[in-house]
């Protein structure tokens, strides 16, 4: 019983919009922050754009 209240807990958090484009968005702002320490700001940068369009592509 406790488990299943846990999973609708969970869904309508998912459902309600609590931030699953910034969720998807974070390894690629990660790894481009990573990146930029290594390699030239371009390819950091460009890396980080894509999860800026992601997170704008998720609308919720």
């Amino acid at each position: 019983m406790k488990i299943q209240l846990i999973y609708l807990i969970l869904a309508g958090l998912l459902f309600a919009g609590c931030g699953v484009g910034s969720v998807v968005a974070l390894p690629f702002k990660a790894v481009g922050a990573v990146v930029n320490v290594v390699t030239p700001d371009v390819v950091g940068d460009t890396i980080s754009d894509v999860g800026d369009v992601a997170d704008a592509a998720i609308p919720f």
